[in-house]
């Protein structure tokens, strides 16, 4: 494939499931902007806290499958037995591997959350209802990914718009007709990811149908495929476990427990708003990734490094132009959001928006370490900027309280995309 049609290719894809991630994200910022304005600043925090601790303990003890499912699916694109069997063993892992971190989190709320949150809410009952996403999270991310190898972005598209209007319908319908407390919040979150289920495996079976293929839970691939397949999971499973130090989760859960629930619930804020700057690299990410590994497995490594520089051009346009709006407007936004009561957020905003920018630039990061089947690189590569986050967060916490939790994400995403360049100059650069 010429170069030219590979991106047409890409980018009638990314049209797609660029407009999916707009609008979900749209629908995602008008959800929790209406939840900041009714909770206020502390319960909004310790709402953020509470999903930070379930998602913390899910990475850690749920798999990540997905990207090794896209690996070896992709790698085997043209034998349907293979794709047969590794999606047989894809989610028989992940079912049972949700199945215990739920019942962990469920423990682990019982007997450690009063001390965490220092809340007069029923903490525990908190954690324990929203723990039950846990077992929804990781066969999503496996559906998505199949759905993106097989090309599916318009089911991916209805996927993500049907569940974030539902969510933004269910949390406005529970605003202004009942009592918008915490725990009803989470029922809603809850609801919207049973819809989401549904509709995966709705699109996934038609998907499958379409290219003849049958899952079978007792035909899985032999006993040194499988080894293959849970060696390579567990090196991506760990380099996660290690990325459970990030702004989202112990980002916010650090500035509520140094802090306070007051302090995490204005970096949420800031968070809310920088996201849209992800949201331009999640399409590219997701619709890279299993195109590297068909273009790695076919040795076309000219295409492939050009893809990688092309796509990370485009995508440090887009944040700049993107960050500058954001940074130029930051008191108007702030306010036109969340209200006067989160203002003091914006320097925080400004921050992680800087920081939100070297993020996409070092998104090319991961995928062409997996996708080049050198995973544990990223581990490495990992290891070190969670040593730094985790290390710099708690002492810039107790100094600049959410802005320092800021510069810590600076400087770790600034760390990733240093030392993703010298992995490529190391393992890509030559390859011809």
């Amino acid at each position: 494939m010429i170069y030219k049609d590979f991106a047409n290719k890409l980018i009638n894809n990314f049209k797609i499931l660029g407009a999916a991630k707009v609008a979900g994200g749209i629908l995602s910022a008008l959800t929790l902007l209406i939840i900041g304005r009714t909770l206020g600043v502390e319960k909004f925090g310790l709402f953020s806290m509470v999903i930070s601790i379930v998602e913390i303990c899910n990475i850690l003890l749920s798999f990540r499958i997905w990207d090794t499912s896209v690996k070896f699916v992709g790698s085997n694109i043209d034998n349907k037995e293979k794709i047969s069997k590794y999606l047989a063993l894809s989610f028989t892992l992940s079912m049972a591997s949700s199945l215990i971190s739920f019942l962990f989190i469920i423990f682990i709320g019982g007997n450690f959350a009063d001390g965490i949150l220092k809340t007069d809410f029923s903490s525990k009952q908190l954690i324990a209802s929203y723990a039950i996403i846990v077992l929804f999270i990781s066969t999503n991310e496996i559906i998505d990914g199949i759905l993106r190898v097989f090309d599916k972005y318009s089911y991916i598209f209805k996927i993500n718009t049907y569940t974030n209007l539902f969510r933004f319908t269910l949390i406005l319908a529970l605003i202004l007709k009942f009592n918008p407390s915490i725990q009803n919040i989470i029922y809603c979150f809850i609801g919207s990811y049973i819809l989401s289920f549904i509709l995966r495996i709705i699109f996934l079976s038609t998907t499958l149908n379409e290219n003849r293929i049958e899952i079978n839970f007792l035909k899985l691939p032999s006993y040194k495929s499988s080894i293959g397949f849970i060696k390579f999971m567990l090196n991506t499973h760990f380099s996660n476990m290690l990325n459970v130090a990030n702004d989202k989760n112990l980002g916010v859960l650090a500035v509520g427990f140094i802090g306070s629930p007051y302090y995490a619930g204005l970096y949420r804020a800031a968070r809310a708003i920088v996201k849209i700057i992800r949201r331009i690299m999640d399409p590219v990410l997701e619709i890279i990734f299993p195109e590297l590994v068909k273009l790695y497995s076919e040795q076309n490594f000219e295409l492939y490094k050009r893809i990688i520089f092309d796509s990370t051009k485009i995508l440090l346009i887009a944040s700049v132009t993107l960050g500058v709006i954001i940074i130029t407007f930051s008191n108007q936004i702030i306010t036109l959001f969340f209200g006067p009561q989160f203002i003091k957020s914006v320097l925080s905003m400004k921050i992680l928006v800087i920081a939100m920018i070297f993020h996409n630039l070092a998104y090319w990061v991961n995928p062409a370490m997996l996708s080049s089947g050198n995973p544990k690189f990223l581990t490495i590569i990992t290891v070190i900027t969670t040593f730094i986050y985790c290390l710099s967060l708690p002492y810039l916490i107790n100094l600049m309280d959410h802005e320092g939790a800021a510069i810590s994400l600076l400087i770790k995403n600034i760390s990733t995309l240093t030392l993703g360049i010298v992995f490529y100059y190391k393992f890509l650069q030559n390859k011809n």
